[in-house]
């Protein structure tokens, strides 16, 4: 009987300090292009991408890095805002800056606001010919939307201003 109480004992610490897979947590990518890294910094290697809604299970939670278990079995780490407990409803692959890029499309609820990001429409073009808005003003606005910036000259002005992935002092 007492051998019995130590196996049970014995048995019950052990599976206290198990890890479960039952325990891990589901996530899923908010967009398309979330890099998984093998080391918590945003410069280390590359181990995987996921897509708008691809699935991932949470191993380790470190402040604002993940780390997780991709589908085919590797696991990295990702900044814990690109990831959601909720699977999106669409692919929509785009960050909240995804209007600006015009690789989104917008309800027509959204067109009045959304349609002036990517420029002058022609009813705006109309009302700033009515309006006399100066021509330079609106070559600025043309010059904005033909703005482009790389994913490394993004990556760049985020490492050196310390913000999006970089931001959290040496994760």
């Amino acid at each position: 009987m007492k051998k019995n109480i130590k196996k049970l004992s014995i048995m019950v610490l052990v599976l206290a300090f198990m890890p479960s897979v039952a325990q891990a947590e589901t996530m899923y990518a908010k967009k398309s292009g979330v890099k998984v890294t093998a080391e918590k910094s945003p410069t280390s290697k590359v181990v995987g991408t996921l897509d708008t809604g691809d699935r991932v299970q949470v191993i380790k939670k470190d402040g604002r890095k993940y780390q997780v278990k991709l589908p085919n079995g590797k696991s990295g780490w990702v900044f814990k805002f690109k990831l959601s407990d909720s699977k999106p409803a669409g692919k929509s692959g785009g960050s909240s800056l995804s209007g600006l890029t015009g690789k989104t499309t917008i309800a027509a609820r959204e067109s009045r606001s959304g349609g002036s990001i990517r420029g002058l429409k022609e009813t705006t073009e109309q009302y700033a010919q009515g309006k006399n808005i100066d021509p330079s003003h609106r070559r600025s606005v043309d010059a904005m939307v033909a703005f482009s910036v790389s994913d490394s000259e993004l990556a760049q002005f985020q490492k050196a201003g310390g913000v999006g992935d970089y931001s959290g002092g040496g994760q």
